[in-house]
């Protein structure tokens, strides 16, 4: 037996080598210095990945109607018109009541408009790391390699990335600030804490639904009368915003009603509707994607999140109505009605693992094989779900075919004073301008002249399979019919413009 031992002698002080080495970075990590710099590092290096994929999917031409939509609307502003985006038909504010996209205007001024969305969004979703940080390191006193796991799995998120690729959403830009106002409450920062939470509710009207569940979770923590305030104020603010501000830019209708056309057409009679047929709306709520949508945010946090469910409090109003609502999904879903629970779920996560922690005399130290298994989700689930993913061959992104030359050569051929029709993948490119709407592929006939304006130049791309199987003589004379000449080829992009009389 003695010849054994001497044998687990060398692994046996590499391992306590190790150790050592790792308590003593962990020692230098424990620092205020390195305390402070950790979370922006981290932020920048997030950044520089959200932004890098971003103007990837931009400079390749994947963004389309939407993103075209809140550049034009933008543009406008810039130019000191009527924000009426011809693309949508309505207000650049009626949809979302965005009052954040005036000074983003202004911004625009300096940068061009469409990379400043994309960067801005990028700069929110980065810059929830900070507050996290500050949550679990001076509130709730984790040791830095828990803060440290909770960050990187934060930046793995899967919606976290789809949200970011997903053209552009303002209410992105609420993330960080709802965060911070977590972060301010618990600090007894009220200044802070009203102005984050201002920020937030100017970014989308029915934020303040997330508003009146954050004020309810301050009642829940002990601090009742700013917890009545805020959910006061949240209330105020949904009502308002809502019933009043959105419904006089709709012209007195409710701008949800697409959404909710299954229970009414107003807020009263949507809310009946929903009262009177529960069954309907359990059964919307349990629906699949629903399902799915609640692995996609919870699972990568190993399900943590549930050992402290009143930081659900902000989500349920919120998601209750956005798992009810019929929204049509994009090309990464509907991320964006997953803000609020981006913003949360992790500091549920941080306060979960102070739970199961172990105090020593200045930090709560987790067990490190826990902390593994949150990676080690983060991770799996960042491979399984984000349009981001290493399966997705992200790094051979932004590279232009020929055929995208060949739209912006298009494009680059139209006078901006001229009104436009054109297919979805062109409208970015095109978006500076008064008049523009897309055309529709199946029926190009009948979207040739829209309601609002008279159209002067059409785009199609023949090597669409809708135009292919229309056929370009067929086209040629319909358009004829409505006074266009096709005038330029561009590989396979056609433009049409309007034949003026002699």
């Amino acid at each position: 037996m003695s010849t054994v031992f001497p044998a687990l002698g060398p692994q046996s002080d590499l391992r306590r080598s190790l150790n050592h080495r790792v308590l003593r970075w962990q020692a230098k990590l424990e620092g205020s210095g390195p305390d402070r710099a950790i979370p922006w590092v981290l932020a920048a290096v997030l950044f520089i990945g959200f932004a890098g994929l971003a103007l990837a999917r931009w400079r390749s031409l994947e963004l389309g109607a939407e993103f075209a939509a809140w550049t034009q609307g933008m543009w406008l502003l810039t130019e000191g018109r009527e924000p009426l985006v011809s693309i949508t038909g309505r207000s650049i504010f009626e949809g979302q009541f965005s009052i954040i996209m005036w000074p983003i205007a202004q911004l625009s001024r300096f940068v061009p408009g469409a990379p400043l969305l994309l960067l801005l969004q990028s700069a929110a979703l980065a810059l929830g790391v900070v507050p996290l940080w500050r949550i679990a390191r001076t509130v709730l006193e984790l040791g830095v390699e828990t803060a440290l796991t909770i960050s990187i799995a934060y930046g793995f998120q899967p919606q976290l990335h789809n949200l970011n690729l997903a053209e552009f959403h303002p209410e992105t830009l609420a993330l960080p600030a709802l965060m911070w106002a977590y972060l301010s409450s618990q600090r007894e920062q009220w200044l802070r804490f009203g102005l984050a939470v201002a920020f937030s509710l100017a970014t989308r009207s029915d934020l303040g639904l997330v508003v009146i569940g954050l004020g309810a979770l301050l009642a829940v923590d002990g601090q009742q009368r700013a917890g009545r305030i805020t959910a006061g104020f949240g209330a105020l603010w949904a009502v308002l915003a809502l019933l009043v501000f959105q419904a006089d830019l709709a012209g007195g209708e409710f701008v949800y009603a697409d959404a909710f056309e299954e229970y009414g057409d107003g807020p009263v009679s949507v809310l009946w509707g929903m009262l009177t047929n529960p069954l309907q709306v359990l059964g919307d709520f349990v629906a699949q994607d629903n399902f799915e949508r609640l692995i996609l945010l919870f699972a990568p946090w190993l399900f943590l999140p549930v050992l402290r469910l009143r930081f659900q409090l902000p989500l349920v109003l919120f998601g209750a109505f956005g798992f009810v609502a019929a929204i049509p999904p994009g090309a990464f879903g509907t991320p964006q009605q997953d803000v609020a629970a981006l913003a949360f779920l992790p500091i549920a996560t941080a306060f979960a693992l102070w739970t199961v922690g172990r105090r020593s005399v200045q930090r709560v130290f987790v067990n490190g094989r826990l902390l593994g298994g949150v990676l080690f989700a983060s991770m799996a689930f960042f491979l399984f779900a984000a349009g981001s993913s290493l399966y997705n061959e992200p790094w051979s992104w932004g590279a232009r075919s020929t055929n995208d030359a060949d739209v912006i050569a298009a494009a680059d051929s139209v006078d901006a004073e001229l009104s436009v029709a054109a297919f979805e993948r062109a409208l970015p490119v095109l978006a500076e301008r008064v008049e523009l709407v897309e055309l529709d592929a199946g029926q190009p006939v009948f979207y040739t002249r829209n309601p609002i304006f008279e159209v002067d130049v059409l785009l199609i791309d023949e090597a669409d399979a809708a135009w292919s199987e229309l056929g370009r003589s067929t086209f040629d004379q319909a358009a004829a019919a409505q006074g266009f000449r096709a005038t330029e080829q561009f590989g396979t992009i056609r433009v049409y413009r309007v034949e003026t009389e002699s």
